[in-house]
């Protein structure tokens, strides 16, 4: 029987945490005074068959701005397309260009950490694209009190392919959410776009871990550990290019998914630390959420289709596609919440609690789009007018994953683009 109260429980969560993070928006912490400079910089750019962007990823780390040396490293993970030879290239404008067999991106990165000669580390990822002034802004953060490493925001360059307009919103959303959570050392995340390090405590903490493919987050949870902060850079932008065919979006997603239960294995346990009582404790919610609830609604969509339509031989009309596109769009939501306000739907207080919680979800997502972008336009309201059909098919990949959990061994060894 109770299975049954598992929605409403969920739901409640779920506000209690979308309300979490509007205190977040309100907290104003002090900025800690700048103690150090740093005189140098060793930007890594690891790639894995990246032959159509990594051009544009050395050509914005040339011409970013630092305030000191700088040395580029780029290391080829055994790719089977031209990025290596196009990397070359950049050889006689002083750039390091290492070619190895391919054994994923951590062990690149640990081979070019080897080799770094800066007092800090940025990482760039071979399709990335990092704006000007993006390594002084970040390079600031390192320059204030114990803060070991820094990121920034995220957008996505190639955002008007079709998938890509939802990746688009996705990733300045979760630049709002690692912009809050720095603000209390919650951010567990140091993007693979952008993302900077100071040099000796990343090699004194062990380097980026080859077990799991978020090694991102790994590092990150270490050196909270350790004691330091991770920070926030609100300027610094780093653009991406996702993965817009079905194929490549679906290889990344499920990577994605089995990376955050290997950190859960590695890393969920009791403690005082704040990522240990609120970060980690989220990120396993946000898990078990899409799980439960994916399974739930494709049960609703499935049994509603089958009980009005298919059932009477119905299988496509005006009539199907409107259900469909109540699922799948705001108007459904709209119209459920009409519904309870005038009554038509019982008030209960799954109801109560799911009305509000996506009330005040998607203020959220208009916050991150304006404090980064600073405008509104036709490529931001279609995802967010269609986002349930997204978060859909996440919530299905994170359940058909799940069983990886128990999968002892995971090694940091990526393929893309073949």
């Amino acid at each position: 029987m109770a299975i049954q109260y598992l929605p409403a429980t969920i739901t409640f969560v779920f506000l209690l945490v979308i309300l979490s993070y509007y205190i977040l928006v309100f907290i104003k912490p002090k900025k800690p005074k700048q103690e150090r400079k740093f005189a140098s910089i060793s930007i890594i750019i690891p790639a894995h068959n990246e032959e159509k962007y990594i051009a544009d990823a050395i050509e914005s780390a040339l011409n970013a701005y630092f305030n000191g040396k700088k040395q580029i490293i780029i290391m080829d993970d055994g790719s089977i397309d031209k990025t290596y030879e196009i990397a070359l290239k950049y050889a006689q404008r002083g750039v390091e260009v290492i070619r190895t067999a391919h054994s994923g991106k951590a062990a690149s990165l640990n081979r070019a950490l080897s080799r770094a000669m800066g007092d800090i580390v940025a990482v760039v990822d071979g399709d990335s694209y990092i704006h000007k002034d993006a390594l002084n802004l970040m390079a600031k953060e390192l320059e204030s009190g114990n803060v070991a490493a820094a990121t920034g925001v995220v957008k996505v360059r190639n955002r008007k392919k079709f998938i890509c307009m939802w990746v688009h919103i996705e990733q300045l959303y979760n630049s709002l959410i690692r912009m809050l959570f720095s603000k209390i050392n919650a951010n567990i995340v140091t993007p693979g776009p952008l993302s900077m390090y100071r040099k000796k405590e990343l090699i004194a903490a062990g380097g980026f871990s080859t077990k799991g493919f978020s090694e991102d987050i790994d590092i990150a949870i270490r050196l909270i550990r350790k004691g330091y902060r991770v920070g926030f850079a609100e300027k610094a932008i780093a653009e991406t290019n996702m993965p817009y065919d079905a194929k490549g979006f679906l290889r990344q997603r499920t990577r994605f998914a089995m990376g955050i239960l290997n950190i859960f294995r590695k890393h969920l346990k009791i403690n005082n630390a704040v990522i240990d009582l609120y970060t980690l404790p989220l990120f396993l919610f946000s898990y078990v959420q899409a799980i439960i609830m994916g399974s739930f609604t494709i049960y609703q969509i499935a049994s509603g289709y089958l009980t009005y339509f298919a059932s009477k031989s119905v299988y496509l009309n005006l009539a199907v596609v409107k259900f469909f596109f109540e699922w799948f769009s705001i108007v459904g939501f709209a119209k459920w919440s009409f519904g309870v306000i005038t009554g038509a739907t019982p008030l209960t207080f799954v109801a109560i609690a799911g009305i509000v919680s996506t009330l005040l979800s998607y203020p959220l997502f208009i916050l991150a789009i304006i404090k980064f972008e600073g405008k509104f336009d036709l490529w931001h309201l279609v995802p967010i007018f269609f986002m349930f059909p997204f978060w859909l098919v996440i919530m299905l990949i994170y359940i058909l994953m799940a069983p990886n959990y128990f999968r002892k061994n995971q090694y940091n060894i990526w393929k893309k683009n073949e």
